[in-house]
């Protein structure tokens, strides 16, 4: 097994090479995306609608806000700023999580686990504010359990992501508790408290526990009755995203043996049988082959986003159960705290990351040509164009269609204004943010090849 720094290093090559290649390729049209380009294109401004999410909304878009007061016009490139600033926050927050932990093997592999189950399985359609939430989330926990003393530099920190937690996303409703805790864990575990070091901490946990009530109040008085029902009724449907679905069960079929056999985590015998998940994990995208539902699908990756919270509190669970004095009562970490042991624990986390690799390929290679295939449609066309008339209506592009959206990505993807306009298709009666007859005009910003 190779060290645990070249286990780092490889890791962050890898994250952050498929972000700026998701970037660049997919060019930030994604469901959101396309109506986020938009308005931001239209206002040149932020496009800020959500107060309880505000302060992510705001980080991620500074990057194509910096193009709009640099001149850019061309819709293209702000596109792919768009969307290099959303991949970049919770890219940077999971980087620098992997760089604290790069010295503790089984730390190592919690931090990887998260990013293999959660992140590489749920933010295909970036625009979520709950990648930052979770990121945040799992760099925190990091930070905290490998801190050997209280420092002003670590309350600093914890300070700076503790305010962006304010207003993120309503997962802090549990994870914002959860972390103020861990914080108090830490001051209460310290050798010594320094005034200014103990009062940043202090007011990370203050900035951990306002996203709590931010959450709260949005839930109570949401931006939209018709998305929190949605939402909620989503949520069972995680089972919908066969990426997360495997990874998890992999991930699952480790913990649970160790719990039940916990000297078997000096073997390999438990992860034998969970890569059997990860092997038909890597294997999926073969399942497009079929003429079925039953494969890596983008628009699954978003109902999977609810239960992916519940996984990343776990998560900070079993970091802060490892770095505390509870470690000595739990049989299966002093397992893990075997040098072996630990680097198969490692080795595995390195393993389910590399097999969610190829469906996130696939989906991105997937996504390129959808959106080749909707450029072509709106530049070989005038007017407003018929869905059902269109190459978008035939299989596969059916399944990436997101009838509301339509509009916004053919706005976005004209070179010039003469150019269509892909309707919704028949019988839609939901909100869109512009009738397909009369779209939003943009003066000078189109889409430069």
């Amino acid at each position: 097994m190779p060290s645990t720094k070249i286990v780092y290093r490889t890791t962050v090559c890898l994250i952050w090479g498929l972000a700026l290649w998701h970037s660049w390729e997919c060019r930030g049209l994604f469901v959101d995306g396309s109506a986020f380009l938009v308005q931001i294109a239209r206002r040149e401004w932020f496009f800020d609608f959500y107060g309880p999410r505000l302060y992510a909304m705001v980080v991620t878009q500074v990057p194509i806000i910096t193009g709009l007061f640099l001149g850019v016009t061309d819709l293209h490139l702000l596109a792919r700023l768009l969307s290099l600033g959303l991949f970049a926050l919770p890219t940077a927050l999971y980087h620098l999580a992997l760089l604290r932990v790069k010295d503790d093997a089984v730390l190592l592999a919690a931090v990887i686990a998260a990013i293999a189950v959660v992140f590489m399985t749920t933010s295909f359609f970036i625009v979520g504010e709950y990648n930052t939430a979770y990121a945040i989330a799992v760099l925190a926990a990091a930070r905290l359990v490998t801190a050997q003393r209280l420092t002003v530099v670590d309350g600093l920190f914890l300070a700076v992501i503790g305010l962006l937690a304010v207003r993120t996303y309503e997962a802090m409703l549990y994870l914002g508790p959860l972390l103020a805790a861990m914080i108090v864990w830490a001051l209460w575990r310290a050798p010594s408290r320094p005034w200014l070091a103990s009062g940043l901490h202090l007011l990370s946990a203050a900035g951990f526990l306002a996203g709590m009530v931010v959450a709260i109040g949005s839930l109570r008085r949401p931006y939209s009755e018709e998305h929190l029902d949605e939402t909620l009724q989503t949520a069972a449907n995680f089972w919908q995203n066969l990426q997360f679905d495997l990874a998890l069960l992999a991930a699952l079929v480790v913990v649970v043996w160790a719990l039940v056999r916990p000297r078997d985590l000096l073997t390999v015998r438990p992860y034998r049988w969970a890569m059997l998940g990860l092997a038909i994990l890597a294997l999926s995208p073969l399942m497009a082959l079929s003429d079925t539902l039953v494969r890596p699908l983008a628009k699954s990756q978003y109902v999977a986003r609810t239960a992916a919270g519940l996984v990343v509190a776990a998560i900070v669970v079993f970091i802060w159960v490892y770095g505390s004095r509870l470690r000595d009562k739990v049989p299966a970490l002093l397992v893990l705290g075997n040098p072996p042991a630990a680097r198969r624990f490692l080795g595995f986390a390195v393993v389910m990351l590399a097999a969610v690799l190829p469906s996130d390929i696939y989906l991105t290679q997937n996504w390129i040509s959808y959106l080749d295939v909707m450029r072509s449609t709106v530049r070989d066309r005038d007017g407003v164009i018929a869905f059902e008339t269109s190459p978008l209506a035939r299989h596969p592009y059916d399944l990436l269609v997101e009838a509301w959206i339509l509009p916004s990505q053919s706005l976005a993807l004209r070179a010039r204004r003469g150019d269509g306009i892909v309707a919704p298709p028949k019988g839609f009666n939901s909100w869109q943010p512009f009738p397909p007859d009369d779209p939003y005009p943009l003066g000078p910003f189109i889409w430069r090849d």
